[in-house]
């Protein structure tokens, strides 16, 4: 919202310097009147262009670096069934959640002196609205040979006009009545009162806009110029009237949001009555405001992403037999709380900032509605990480696994500081030194502490890797497994070649792609990886495995057959 409302206010005022310094002195006061409301409107209006491109930037939406979930499948025959994470194994969180803390910051006290000037220049024109409303039930009404409505009144003050009604004071009416009529008659016909309308809509939203009060005044200088025409075309004697200008430039004028007679500088009325009429190619000069605008629409309008979000739809591994690959179809694991995974696409700045907003579309699927915004934090090697069951030193070093805390189970605090996932500060990744997170229920919401103050981390504290790996080589999926796949893994050394006892993996899977498990066992030099191969396995495996080691980087690993 404040990023359009500043975006208006430099579109205006550029177009509008654009216009004073070029078209304001010359006599083309309709041409002028257009520029000007045209100025108005392309400030209301350009900065909420949005040129839409569709490009998608996949925020896949899955597990990562959470508590282990043990996913059990039933085995049907060519399909694969969803499967939804057992509510056991995710913290409890209660659904009514505490009141977020009350932060004062500078971004919150701008909004509301914003929102005080808002309402405040509401309230004034309101209030214009309601005195005039007063002072034309307060007249003695009659009917111009036009139709318009005149409302005669006693009191000293100069005529106006608000969309057809001209107010007048009865001595005016009197001794006055048809120069200040066709001055009226001019500004109702015309019908300036809609621009005044617009000009006050524009107002309330830049109050604190300078420029739009310039414009306004050049606004209503252009009526008058426009008026004052119309009545000397009209037949009346200049002098005649000119006198009468300054008869009443000394007289009252109470409403800003009409058409008054003594609008505007007497001096500069009387000498554009007496100018001659600029050439008319001098009108080319206008068109500097559409070149303004069309750079406008380039520079404010940026492309907006379409993000394609692929939810939390996990593709398992493909079918592997003695003869070939098959495909498989998807398996769904709802994981609330954390769970954002990042694609190549996205992942080019995770080694830089360390939070980032993630805030769903409104079209967005059920799921990620269910679980609202959340605050994703990268951070590097070297961060020390501490939950309420671990305490360890972050071995990666570029951040390919952040985490995601959904707001509404978690209180995610910078130093201690409620954070804003609206408002996120923007903090390279290498400024978080510890991340305190509560991993088990507690009342209200989960908390998460980032610290970039400098800690001194314990000498028991040891990484995140651990440098042991057992691969398990089936051949063939299992028949009670429930999943499509003949590779498994798990975390350490273990000698058993039940598949039940192992996790999900997979050749080549965007998600548990085994290389991705094996690189990070190659980041420590004390590696080693132990790959199990059960009876019937084709030679085809074990010499793909053994080339995804190379490419992977391990150089520490060995066969154990059934």
């Amino acid at each position: 919202m404040f990023a359009y409302i500043i975006k208006s206010c430099i579109l205006l005022a550029l177009l509008y310097g654009s216009f004073a310094l070029l078209l304001s002195r010359e006599t083309f006061h309709r041409f002028n009147r257009l520029a000007l409301l045209g100025v108005l409107v392309a400030s209301l209006i350009l900065p909420a262009v949005q040129l839409s491109v569709k490009k998608p930037s996949y925020l896949n939406y899955e597990e990562v670096r959470i508590p282990h979930v043990e996913v059990i499948a039933s085995p049907v025959q060519n399909e694969v069934q969803d499967i939804e994470t057992p509510q056991s194994t995710l913290p409890a969180i209660e659904e009514s959640m505490q009141e977020p803390t009350f932060r004062v910051d500078m971004m919150q006290v701008v909004q509301y002196l914003y929102i005080i000037g808002l309402l405040a220049s509401l309230a004034i024109f309101f209030v214009q609205l309601f005195r005039l409303w007063r002072e034309i039930r307060g007249g003695v009404q009659t009917k111009d040979e036009l139709g318009n409505t005149i409302v005669i009144r006693g009191g000293n003050f100069a005529p106006y006009s608000f969309l057809h009604y001209i107010i007048i004071n009865a001595s005016d009416y009197e001794h006055l009545r048809r120069p200040i009529l066709a001055h009226e008659q001019a500004h109702i016909r015309l019908g300036h009162t809609w621009d005044l309308l617009l000009l006050e809509a524009v107002k309330a939203v830049q109050w604190f806009n300078p420029f739009v009060y310039l414009l306004g005044r050049d606004l209503k200088a252009v009526h008058e110029y426009e008026a004052d025409d119309a009545v000397l075309n009209f037949g009346i004697d200049a002098k005649t009237y000119q006198l009468l200008l300054v008869t009443k430039a000394v007289g009252s004028r109470l409403q800003t949001v009409c058409n008054n007679l003594s609008h505007h500088s007497l001096k500069k009325r009387i000498k554009m009555m007496h100018k001659n009429n600029s050439n008319r190619w001098l009108m080319s000069k206008g068109l500097v405001l559409p070149a303004i605008m069309t750079l406008a629409i380039v520079a404010f309008a940026k492309p907006k992403v379409e993000e394609v979000f692929l939810s939390n739809e996990v593709a398992l591994p493909a079918v592997e037999d003695n003869n070939q690959l098959q495909d498989n179809g998807p398996v769904t694991v709802a994981v609330p709380g954390m769970g954002l995974v990042m694609t190549d696409e996205v992942k080019g700045f995770s080694g830089k900032k360390m939070l980032n907003a993630f805030i769903p579309k409104a079209d967005a699927k059920d799921f990620i509605k269910k679980h609202g915004p959340a605050i994703t934090v990268f951070w590097l090697k070297g961060t020390w990480v501490v939950k309420d069951d671990a305490s360890y030193i972050e071995e990666h070093p570029d951040c390919q696994y952040p985490w995601a805390f959904h707001t509404k189970y978690y209180d995610v605090m910078l130093d201690g500081k409620l954070l804003d996932v609206n408002n996120l500060p923007d903090l390279p990744a290498s400024a978080l030194k510890k991340v305190e997170m509560e991993m088990k229920s507690k009342e209200g919401k989960l908390k998460v502490n980032l610290i970039t103050k400098p800690v001194q981390i314990p000498a028991g504290v040891k990484g995140n890797i651990n440098p042991e790996l057992t691969i398990l080589l089936t051949g063939t999926p299992p028949k009670d497994s429930g999943s499509k796949t003949t590779i498994w893994e798990r975390r350490g050394d273990f000698d058993g070649f039940s598949w039940k006892n192992y996790t999900i993996c997979s050749w080549k899977w965007d998600v548990d792609d085994i290389s991705v498990h094996l690189k990070e066992v190659a980041i420590r030099k004390d590696h080693s990886v132990r790959i199990n191969v059960c009876k019937g396995v084709p030679q085809k495996h074990i010499d793909r495995i053994k080339s995804i080691m190379n490419e992977c980087g391990v150089t520490n690993y060995r066969f154990v057959k059934q």
